[in-house]
């Protein structure tokens, strides 16, 4: 969210906190601002969504709670509240950084970093979806908005017990180096199929920075290195996923979706660049024999 109109004081104010002794805004994605507020007592992280998304809010912080008590790396959450419309979420600061940011400043550490990396995202496969996440309209397939490969998955057989994140890239996973230490963003989280996540995942990691999209400041010899280690972590720990191609074929339409223009939000692709999408989409629903 590019709004810098944001008042970080005046909305904890309205969540009912202690006046901050700082606040910085630190990073945020095309729908969320995002500021490290120091209370006194230790860091928080404010995180503040568009107008409209209360109840996404609530299912996020509900899901979250699930994951944390899980045992996944998943910051506490202290205080949840609408300022202007807004809603905005007061959690625990996770120690480290994205691995995104590891990865610039130590690239020799990619192939550890994935294995680290791999192991817990298999570990989110292993929880079963909250009840919060069976609710009509949130199918991991229809996230698509494509009737005909909705229709050639919904003749597969999948699972929909497993916790999926979905947007499970190196920008939303904490690491002080030597462990994952967080794992954010959980708004697109749903119940389904692992192999969904996995390709969700792989697509990000193998499309995104050639579309100079979020990791496109990191060289794609230290990606290819991290995926290998992410592969290998998850294989270790969940066995190797089979039959991806549909799965593929499926993140790559929903990945068409997601970075597309959209009307007053900066960042979505070009028509160049989304057609390089399609394009590996398209080999993908070939070997899936779509």
């Amino acid at each position: 969210m590019h709004d810098n109109s944001l008042d970080a004081r005046q909305i904890l104010r309205d969540l009912g906190v202690p006046a901050p002794v700082s606040v910085a805004r630190v990073t945020g994605g095309r729908d969320t601002a995002v500021f490290r507020v120091n209370l006194g007592d230790g860091d928080r992280a404010l995180r503040v969504y568009g107008a409209g998304q209360m109840d996404g809010l609530w299912r996020e912080v509900e899901v979250m709670e699930a994951a944390r008590q899980a045992g996944l790396p998943v910051p506490r959450v202290h205080a949840v509240g609408i300022d202007d419309e807004r809603p905005a979420l007061l959690m625990e600061w996770c120690r480290g950084r994205p691995v995104t940011h590891e990865l610039k400043a130590r690239p020799w550490s990619a192939r550890h970093q994935g294995v680290l990396f791999g192991r817990t995202h298999a570990a989110i496969h292993g929880v079963r979806a909250p009840a919060v996440l069976h609710e009509l309209g949130r199918s991991w397939i229809a996230w698509a908005r494509d009737d005909e490969l909705g229709a050639r998955l919904s003749e597969r057989t999948h699972r929909e017990d497993a916790l999926l994140h979905l947007d499970y890239h190196p920008l939303n996973v904490m690491t002080d180096g030597g462990a994952i230490t967080g794992v954010l963003d959980w708004t697109n989280a749903r119940a389904g199929d692992p192999r969904a996540d996995y390709a969700r995942t792989l697509s990000i990691l193998r499309l995104d920075a050639e579309v100079e999209g979020r990791l496109a400041p990191i060289a794609r010899v230290v990606i290819r290195r991290f995926e290998l280690g992410w592969r290998q972590g998850y294989h270790e720990a969940a066995g190797e996923p089979s039959d991806l191609a549909p799965y593929l074929a499926w993140a790559g339409t929903v990945m068409q979706h997601d970075r597309a223009p959209r009307p007053g939000v900066p960042g979505g692709l070009t028509p160049e660049r989304l057609n390089h999408i399609r394009t590996w989409t398209a080999e993908w629903k070939r070997r899936a024999g779509w």
